[in-house]
């Protein structure tokens, strides 16, 4: 879901969504964490955490961004997407290619270990060349978490051999299997912030949801918000329609409908 340039979060559908300036999304723009710097996945914390708070994770999602330079034709970009599908070992099958405005893609998806990948290289048009970019995403389940966590340790490594560093964003969702009042979904925000020894930052809520954003030490990269460090979000909402409350943990940020 694309969101447009903005402030942090907004309001979407009755319920709040997540308003980022720089989309995060496959094909979009990432926002650039401050400090990048090789870190382990933290979806394990994020994911212990939600599970200390009495939630049952049901989705772990993890995308990165990576600009890989400048080229001059869109023979070039084909080149890039065929050479670095090889270099993460990613079978460069079944290829999508996709030209609207000024960009084009090459988007491949498979599956390895009960975790879907979704790979692609853009070129978006700059005075007649073409700035790349390789962005891929990993989904799954708690079950394949570990799995999950070895290719992204894999992929991030073959772009630092490269000097790229890339730009990580991690969501899991879950939920609680009762209907939360504000308060309620307060609460257990604040014990994930309590087990991650996080500092508040921002908080916004309506009749059915909260999102607070912080910042912890529990790992490097941030982003800035209103000039403070920012790399952790927790929303949670009580489903409509299911007999649960929705909760939704995020570093840097939430990068997902919540």
């Amino acid at each position: 879901m694309k969101r447009e340039e903005g402030s942090i979060m907004g309001k979407r559908s009755g319920w709040l969504a997540l308003a980022v300036a720089l989309v995060v999304c496959m094909g979009a723009v990432y926002l650039m964490p401050a400090g990048a710097a090789e870190e382990k996945p933290a979806a394990a914390q994020l994911l212990q955490a939600m599970e200390d708070s009495g939630a049952t994770a049901t989705e772990v999602q993890v995308r990165a961004r990576t600009s890989i330079g400048l080229v001059s034709s869109p023979e070039e970009v084909e080149e890039l997407a065929k050479g670095w599908a090889k270099q993460l070992e990613i079978p460069f099958t079944h290829v999508e290619i996709s030209r609207k405005n000024q960009m084009l893609a090459y988007q491949t998806e498979t599956t390895q270990g009960g975790v879907q990948i979704r790979y692609e290289v853009s070129g978006v048009a700059k005075n007649g060349s073409f700035d790349t970019y390789v962005v891929w995403q990993l989904k799954g389940s708690r079950q394949s978490l570990l799995y999950m966590e070895q290719l992204q340790e894999s992929f991030a490594n073959a772009l630092k051999k490269a000097d790229f560093i890339p730009q990580i964003s991690t969501c899991i969702r879950g939920m609680y299997n009762v209907k939360m009042s504000v308060d309620q979904q307060e609460g257990k925000i604040l014990s994930i912030f309590r087990s991650l020894h996080a500092t508040e930052i921002e908080r916004l809520q309506d009749e059915t949801v909260v999102s607070i954003s912080g910042y912890t030490r529990a790992w490097e990269p941030f982003i800035a918000l209103n000039g403070q460090k920012m790399n952790l979000q927790v929303a949670t909402h009580r489903d409509s329609d299911d007999a649960g409350t929705w909760i939704t943990v995020g570093t840097p940020i939430i990068t997902v409908e919540y």
